[in-house]
Parts: structure tokens; sequence; C-alpha cells
């Protein structure tokens, strides 16, 4: 059931990124929008698509076989990890809507990328724990 829900929200990520890149290009090239708009508007798409997903991250149930740590101890990573992605994610939004073209785009990125330096972190740390306990087992 899972699975079938993630599917479905990746298969929608896609249709939006294709039909909002295809309907955008048409709209520039009929001269109604600027290139600088298409940019600004698939930036903030970007930045959108991060926020939705960091808000699903604490939601999702994992098995207990497949938990790393105690199950509330994973469950406060994952807030972390929710909270870093939201904020990263509205970060490279805003920067996209508001902050001049020119700079627009390493100012999202710089608000990003500590948010993904958290997550992956976390990560790491998480698949290194859980190998070090099989081991251990072993």
């Amino acid at each position: 059931m899972i699975l079938q829900h993630q599917l479905r929200r990746l298969l929608s990520i896609v249709a939006t990124y294709l039909v909002a890149s295809v309907v955008l290009n048409a709209l520039r090239q009929h001269h109604v929008v600027s290139a600088e708009t298409v940019v600004r508007l698939m930036g903030m798409l970007v930045g959108l698509v991060v926020l939705v997903c960091a808000n699903a991250i604490p939601k999702q149930l994992v098995p207990l076989a497949r938990l790393s740590c105690p199950p509330a101890r994973e469950q406060t990573l994952r807030r972390v990890c929710g909270w870093a992605g939201a904020l990263g994610g509205l970060g490279y939004t805003l920067a996209y809507a508001l902050a001049p073209f020119a700079s627009a785009g390493k100012l999202a990125n710089s608000l990003l990328a500590p948010a993904v330096a958290v997550v992956a972190a976390i990560a790491v740390r998480c698949a290194w724990v859980r190998l070090s306990a099989r081991r251990r087992m072993t």
C-alpha cells in the first residue's frame, strides 16, 4: 500500500514537471511570458516539490524490523529531516520568487544546501548504526 502511494506521488510530480515545462515553453515562444519568468516559475516548482516531499518524511510508516534505532529516536530523526527539508524548500522557493534574478539561483542553492547536508548526515549516521548492529549480531 505504501509503495503504491509513493509511486503515485512520484508519477504526479513527474507529470507536473512535464506539463509545467511544456506549458511554460509554449507561453515563452508566444511571448506571453519572458525567459526569466519561466526560470523563476520552474525554480519555485522545484522548491515546492522539496517542501512537499520533506513534509511527507515524518509521516511515512516504516516496519519495525527496518528501523536503525529505537522508534522514538527514529521519529525524532525523521522530524529533524522533515523540518530541514521543509525550511530548505521554502527558502529555495522564496529565493526564486523574490530575489533579484542574477542571484536567485545561487541564493536558492545556498539555502537548500544546508538542509541537504543535514538530511544526508542523518541518513549516513542511521545507515552506519544499522550496519554496525548487523556486524555485532554475526
